[in-house]
């Protein structure tokens, strides 16, 4: 998906500057050190003007020459020295700076980027937005580099070399002035075009990236129905535009370099070279005059020239950092109010006051009205798209509410920390999702705090211990992408003992023992209802028999309650649910009523 957000100059500056900020002091020392670069480039032809000079002077007594190069050698052997000190420095610095600004600029934006909801997740490709934070960090360091060669270095020798120039002979000043304002200015003018396509470029960019990750996320099914031609012909398109994109600035840019070259021949092959020899062939200035002079302009040719080749690289640069920084403008979907204070749960009681809420244009929930009363066990059922999903993301808070409240024990939560609210809140989730890490890890995240004896516990509670310790590496065997390396009532096993270690007061289970055998099942069941005990507990179930001990039973159709009571109740009223149970197939409901 590409972001419309747009990005000016001033901003990405900006967001650069305030992580260059806590390292001002080395940063101003580094970018002070590439003046280095102006006094080479400048003083150079200023001592070999002298040996020259020198060497005129003394043709006919060579020997006696030594007294006048002493001081000319000894200014460049300290020259040499005192540059080659100052970039050995300058190297130094850029060691120390440089990874600590890239690891603050990608561990802000991972911190940003992650804050979103899964509806932002939901629209965007994981491996683009990846792809994002690793344009910033590259892109912010080849802006610097460029700054510091040749950029910084050329605008300091252009201002000096004139200066320099100027002494010698007026004409070469303004012959280099001139020369210079048009170099710039041609290049300033096909900088504003040369940003438009590199930040074409990089969208196209990033959104191939994002879609060759979405081909690999799903290589099992790619593999599955031997796809592999079918996914090339999708992915071609993609890096068909990314390859027109590409073309397009990379020949606007040698068309600009052929302008520059055309400038230069203009400039100074014709302009300074020439008027140099006339002045020299009628005596107006002395041979070593003509070196430095030479000698000067050819610095700042090849300078000037590195300039005209690197701002397109540069402005390249800046068009990815914008695009990357696009997501840095993505407002957070979901935030804390100012002053929020986190959620306190001691009953668990959860009432939705008037509630309604849109997803798109499709009304969920119109004015909905429920109270679950602390403690009690409720199950949801109604076929898919009846609202049940949506209506425990919205306990969540996934998405905010287009209208009325939603209160645990009193507190609305969408006045209350985020985090709190999450804290208190433990899902088991259909379709569990791990991280590819540790098994121990995964059960770990539950509850960071939790000694190793905890994560044992909960490890045996739900039933998983067993086949942990059965795996080359147990609990320190690693898991796979999303848990690949597991079979799904492992994977829901895992998660599940990630809830028991997380302790929360609130239980939402989402089809959690779907994807069980029945043994495992019923080990799980034992273990699901310690769990439940003194919780409020939310069930999301397909296979109703799960739902007889439930205290009461929400029926959903179409983002309504139809019905609610107990299991027996229900199916002696004739209803929805008891049509329900009346078509199960296998145990379980089918998807949509026949």
């Amino acid at each position: 998906m590409k972001t419309t957000n747009t990005v000016s100059y001033k901003e990405l500056i900006g967001f650069i500057w305030q992580f260059m900020r806590p390292q001002k002091w080395v940063f101003f020392l580094i970018f002070g050190v590439a003046f280095v670069w102006a006094i080479e480039a400048l003083l150079w032809p200023y001592v070999l003007r002298l040996v020259v000079d020198v060497f005129a002077d003394y043709e006919g007594n060579r020997l006696a020459a030594w007294g006048a190069l002493k001081g000319p050698i000894i200014g460049g052997i300290a020259l040499v020295v005192g540059v080659e000190v100052g970039f050995r420095g300058m190297g130094f610095l850029q060691a120390r700076a440089f990874p600590k600004l890239e690891a603050d600029i990608r561990m802000a934006m991972f911190e940003h980027v992650q804050r979103h909801s899964p509806k932002y997740f939901n629209e965007r490709f994981a491996g683009s937005l990846a792809n994002k934070l690793s344009d910033m960090v590259t892109q912010v360091g080849a802006i610097i580099q460029a700054l510091l060669w040749p950029l910084i270095p050329a605008i300091a020798t252009c201002i000096l070399g004139t200066v320099f120039l100027w002494f010698i002979n007026p004409f070469f000043a303004w012959v280099m002035m001139v020369w210079i304002v048009v170099h710039l200015g041609v290049c300033i003018l096909f900088a504003r075009t040369c940003d438009v396509y590199e930040h074409e470029h990089g969208e196209a960019r990033s959104t191939l990236s994002g879609k060759i990750v979405d081909s690999f996320t799903n290589n099992f099914v790619v593999n599955l129905f031997y796809r592999f031609k079918e996914e090339r012909r999708y992915v071609d398109p993609f890096q068909k535009e990314e390859e027109a994109t590409s073309r397009r600035a990379k020949v606007y840019v040698e068309k600009l370099r052929c302008f520059l070259s055309l400038i230069y021949f203009l400039g100074i092959i014709v302009g300074t070279n020439g008027a140099m020899l006339y002045l020299w062939v009628h005596g107006r200035i002395t041979t070593g005059e003509v070196v430095q002079v030479f000698n000067t302009g050819w610095s700042l040719t090849m300078l000037l020239w590195n300039v005209g080749t690197t701002l397109p690289t540069l402005f390249q640069s800046f068009g990815i950092a914008k695009q990357a920084y696009s997501v840095m403008k993505d407002p957070e979907d979901i935030q804390d109010k100012v002053g929020a204070k986190p959620l306190t749960v001691s009953s668990g009681e959860i009432i939705f006051e008037n509630v309604s809420f849109y997803y798109g244009e499709k009304h969920l929930f119109h004015n909905k009205h429920v109270h679950i009363r602390g403690g009690e066990k409720v199950g949801l059922v109604g076929y898919t798209g009846a609202g049940k999903s949506t209506f425990i993301n919205l306990i969540l808070r996934f998405f905010p509410l287009n209208a009325g409240k939603i209160t645990i024990d009193g507190q609305e939560i969408s006045n209350v920390t985020l985090e709190s609210v999450r804290r208190q809140i433990a899902l088991i989730p259909q379709d569990p999702i791990l991280f590819h890490r540790t098994l121990r890890e995964n059960i770990h995240y539950g509850n960071p705090e939790a000694s190793e004896e905890e994560v044992m516990r909960s490890a045996k509670l739900a039933h998983c211990d067993e086949f942990i310790r059965n795996i080359p590496g147990g609990y320190d065997a690693k898991v796979g992408e999303r848990g690949t390396k597991l079979s799904g009532g492992e994977k829901q096993r895992v998660a599940i003992a990630r809830a028991i270690l997380a302790g929360s007061p609130i239980l939402i289970l989402d089809e959690a023992t779907s994807a069980l055998d029945s043994v495992t099942e019923r080990y799980i069941q034992d273990s699901l209802e310690r769990l439940m005990e003194n919780r409020t507990t939310l069930v999301i179930a397909h296979r109703l028999s799960t739902l007889s001990r439930m205290d009461r039973i929400l029926v959903f159709e179409q983002g309504k309650i139809v019905e609610e009571g107990k299991h027996t109740e229900l199916l002696a009223r004739g209803g929805l649910y008891s049509r329900m149970w009346k078509m199960q197939v296998g145990g379980f409901l089918p998807e949509a009523s026949v």
